[in-house]
């Protein structure tokens, strides 16, 4: 494991050199100073060029030794863009530092820039301006002030790992930043769209707010603040003023391979250029296929049953599912809205098949009768309103409202939700 920083040899250059050095000597890893320079710049008196070069170099080591981190230096001579990413994976990087470029947007070495290093990486990048507040936070005198890009994506889930492996290194005070568009969120949590906005924004944040503090949970016992935004146009100018007013030394965002075009919509891109603070982008790596994925935490459940036989059949099994302490949606939907005598009528029938024994295992039943034509739909903005870990069907019912629940159902489900669904078929007796 190593520490790799890429200088560009100017002051912008030396100021991450120094928090690279900092962080490696706190991990006990070796801290990679690397400059990479095109060929094309070796054609005239190569080898001087070489020379001058490694003396730099050699005189970075210098000045970096005293913070005790071991340093190894390497003169990259190359045109590629993916070099860098190719010499990070050769040494088993955990971490890439890089400083502000010479000409912001400019290159790094030699017509490499930020956001082609971030694009070809698997490993982090950390975007250094200022060394003075990490110098501060790894010297013991106060919590690194991070706000964290949060949504749910696996770039973000990324992005919180991270913080986890940043927080041994020190104290950190995280601040959970979102910026939302009100029409989306209206459709994605069922909510009727008003003529005002400001009407919807308190229901929206509140949601929000109890599911951006879960996702942006770290395991080092300190809650996040939230920071929400209703906002239009591009998120990411939105993210980096929300981390400018909360002062915060560094912005971090999760990211994932983009092609030219999507970079132009990309957070971790405009994060990069934009934030006038240190940034750090995490790419997405296969966690789950290395067995280092974090178990998740199921804390709320929507199990939905069509009251037919087939499908209470499942709901035994989802309630099995239920850890201690969750809590269990039971909930069933009809095309329009009950009357206050069929709408007790079915929450008796839910309630009738609950399992027995659930006050026991501490799993607290919510039982819901909602309302809506497209049966699908209905479930997936539940499940959002809910903030639902995991949404239990059963895999078959029957016709009119109870319309199979895999049949049509289940499918649309599976297609439209962006919450883990299981399909839970009856054993065959």
């Amino acid at each position: 494991m190593s520490i790799v920083c890429a200088t560009d040899l100017t002051e912008g250059s030396r100021q991450a050199a120094e928090v690279a050095a900092r962080i490696a000597a706190r991990r006990g890893q070796p801290l990679w100073l690397v400059h990479q320079i095109h060929p094309d710049q070796l054609r005239v008196a190569a080898e001087p060029v070489r020379e001058g070069l490694r003396a730099l170099l050699r005189e970075e080591f210098r000045r970096l030794e005293p913070l005790g981190a071991r340093v190894e230096s390497s003169l990259l001579e190359s045109g590629s863009s993916r070099a860098l990413a190719v010499f990070c994976d050769a040494h088993e990087a955990r971490l890439l530092v890089v400083g502000t470029p010479r000409d912001e947007p400019a290159a790094l070495g030699s017509g490499v820039s930020l956001e082609r290093i971030a694009r070809n990486c698997s490993v982090p990048l950390l975007r250094v301006r200022d060394a003075a507040p990490f110098e501060a936070w790894l010297g013991g005198t106060r919590p690194l002030r991070v706000m964290f890009g949060v949504d749910r994506s696996h770039g973000s889930e990324a992005a919180r790992r991270w913080l986890s492996e940043l927080a041994a290194d020190g104290p950190l005070e995280l601040l959970a930043g979102h910026v939302y568009y009100a029409f989306e969120q209206c459709r994605r949590l069922g909510l009727p769209t008003p003529m005002n906005l400001d009407e919807v924004a308190p229901r929206i944040e509140e949601v929000l707010h109890r599911e951006i503090a879960a996702l942006a949970a770290t395991d080092t016992g300190v809650a996040p603040r939230v920071h929400l935004r209703m906002a239009v146009g591009r998120a990411a100018d939105h993210l980096v003023d929300l981390a400018r007013e909360a002062e915060a030394d560094l912005l971090v965002v999760g990211t994932h391979p983009h092609n030219v075009l999507g970079n132009l919509a990309s957070v971790a891109h405009h994060a990069l250029r934009l934030a006038p603070m240190a940034a750090a982008v995490v790419p997405v790596t296969p966690a789950a296929s290395r067995g280092e994925a974090p178990l998740p935490q199921v804390r709320r459940l929507l199990v939905a049953t069509d009251l037919s036989p087939l499908a209470d059949e499942a709901i035994p099994f989802a309630f099995a599912l239920a850890p201690t302490g969750s809590e269990v949606h039971l909930v069933t939907v009809v095309p329009e809205r009950a009357g206050a005598d069929l709408h007790r009528d079915l929450k008796q029938r839910l309630f009738e098949r609950v399992p027995r024994g659930m006050d026991v295992r501490e799993v607290t039943t919510r039982l819901e009768v909602l309302h809506g034509e497209d049966v699908a739909l209905a479930l997936v903005q539940a499940a959002e309103r809910m903030d639902a870990e995991l949404l239990c069907l059963g895999s078959r019912g029957h016709g009119g409202v109870k319309e199979a629940l895999l049949g049509s159902v289940a499918r649309k489900v599976l297609a439209q939700s962006r919450r883990p669904v299981l399909v839970l078929r009856p054993p065959v007796r």
